[in-house]
């Protein structure tokens, strides 16, 4: 009667590699993109051809290597070395944030960075979204040691480029090294959604709150719509990093109203901070998610009782 959203009984390792195999055709794109076609262009050597599989590699592990360290040495675990690398979400953590780093990023800051606030999440028990807490901390850390966090490689910085809606959904876009094909972006949303291993709720309606406001501000205005729409890994976050499982909402209207407000302050803080604006406005939503869903509970029940 309240709408709630159903908890899978699928284990974190199930769920886990189910989201990473749907996002994989994005992962291998965003290796061509950020690495195969600059070597096919003559910018990068072969090595550095492999950066951003090494980057999303090494991720993933960190992810899996933090749970080791907090379930073997802190929580003293006899559990198999399997379900401790899957004891939580780190792993596909590590690999989302990996996937809207900038393909320019400074390896060794990051991976460092990564490895100490993973590791902090794990005592703070998960209240707000690692994800987005992780990308804000490393845009600060990385522009405080030199890095630009400049989302364009090294071929998109040599050219001038014009992007239209079809470059957008073919991935030629500028952003993370894998979040930047929408096409397999909304694949990858459809075949999560169909086979419940995401909140899909949050990622649709934050997704249409935040076109409908950019395309009544580029109205009014006459700024870039498509730009504001595709660019900055906007969607991605909004599509699988909105949806964590424990941060976010989990009754229909508690998420329907999880996403209005992502989408409305995301618009909002674009206009000061579009690489950031995501990331802050689910860390900030995510802070109230029980609340919302009480208060929507409640306010439901109570329309319910009225009518009966």
């Amino acid at each position: 009667m309240n709408n709630v959203y159903v908890r899978s009984n699928k284990s974190i390792k199930t769920i886990t590699l189910t989201r990473i195999m749907f996002i994989l055709p994005m992962l291998i794109y965003g290796f061509y993109k950020n690495g195969i076609y600059l070597k096919m262009k003559g910018f990068v050597s072969v090595p550095m051809m492999f950066k951003p599989l090494l980057i999303i590699f090494i991720s993933a592990c960190i992810g899996g290597f933090v749970n080791i360290i907090y379930e073997y040495i802190f929580k003293r675990s006899k559990a198999d070395i399997s379900s401790v690398v899957f004891s939580s979400f780190h792993v596909e953590y590590g690999i989302l944030i990996a996937s809207v780093m900038p393909i320019n990023i400074k390896m060794i800051p990051y991976f460092i960075i990564l490895f100490i606030i993973l590791m902090i999440s794990k005592f703070l028990k998960n209240r707000m979204n690692v994800c987005c807490i992780t990308f804000i901390v490393l845009y600060f850390v990385l522009k405080y040691l030199g890095n630009s966090f400049d989302f364009a490689n090294i071929y998109e910085v040599s050219r001038v480029f014009n992007y239209h809606f079809m470059d957008y959904m073919i991935g030629r876009g500028i952003g993370g090294i894998a979040s930047t094909h929408i096409l397999l972006l909304i694949m990858a949303l459809f075949g999560l959604s169909i086979t419940n291993n995401n909140k899909t709720t949050i990622s649709v309606i934050s997704i249409i709150t935040y076109i409908v406001l950019v395309f009544i501000s580029g109205l009014i205005t006459n700024g870039n719509i498509t730009e504001m729409i595709f660019a900055n890994n906007i969607l991605f976050f909004f599509s699988f990093i909105a949806t964590d499982s424990v941060t976010s909402t989990y009754t229909r209207n508690g998420m329907i109203l999880f996403g209005l407000l992502i989408g409305i302050l995301t618009f909002t803080l674009s206009y000061y901070n579009p690489i950031l604006a995501p990331a802050i406005s689910i860390t900030v939503v995510s802070l109230f998610n029980n609340l919302i869903d009480r208060k929507v509970n409640n306010k439901f029940t109570n329309i319910l009782q009225k009518n009966i």
